[in-house]
């Protein structure tokens, strides 16, 4: 996809396949190591999220290397439109078992958004691949498969950096 201009969201792929985001933080810190040096090199991810300093991303393999367990994971670069969700600010998440809350897929944020923005009252993830259901006006997802209800929550974030 060609933009005049573009959200910049960097993720991960994770062990089942699915592209991760890392927050926006993270990608601002991502973005400004590669203003300062654009012919690559590593980013410490640490330094802007405590609670990544295992985390070293090399620019020139593309991979996220965990420095403790010597585990290396893809990593990506992915544009969007400026007006989608990570544009905005917008974080949506679901609750997970221990309470804690973990975002969506960049492209569940998206449609997530579009749905609410269009005031629809639901939205199938089916789609995207993931067999839930989210009700917007209850916020809450339901496992299709085992019916079980989750809360999700829509956060304000900062935006996603904005490249030309």
């Amino acid at each position: 996809m060609l933009l005049a201009s573009a959200v910049v969201v960097w993720e991960w792929l994770n062990e089942h396949g699915r592209w991760r985001p890392y927050s926006p933080a993270v990608s601002h810190h991502i973005e400004a190591v590669i203003r300062a040096n654009p012919r690559g090199g590593s980013v410490v991810l640490g330094q802007v999220d405590s609670k990544l300093s295992p985390y070293i991303i090399d620019l020139h393999s593309m991979h996220q290397f965990r420095q403790d367990t010597g585990t290396l994971r893809p990593v990506r670069r992915s544009l969007y439109e400026p007006s989608s969700a990570p544009a905005q600010g917008w974080q949506w998440e679901w609750e997970g078992d221990g309470g804690r809350w973990t975002p969506y897929d960049t492209q569940v944020s998206i449609a997530l958004q579009c749905a609410m923005d269009r005031q629809l009252p639901w939205l199938d993830l089916a789609p995207l691949g993931f067999c839930y259901t989210v009700d917007l006006q209850n916020m809450t997802q339901v496992n299709q498969q085992t019916h079980r209800r989750r809360r999700v929550q829509r956060r304000s974030d900062q935006a996603y950096p904005l490249v030309k």
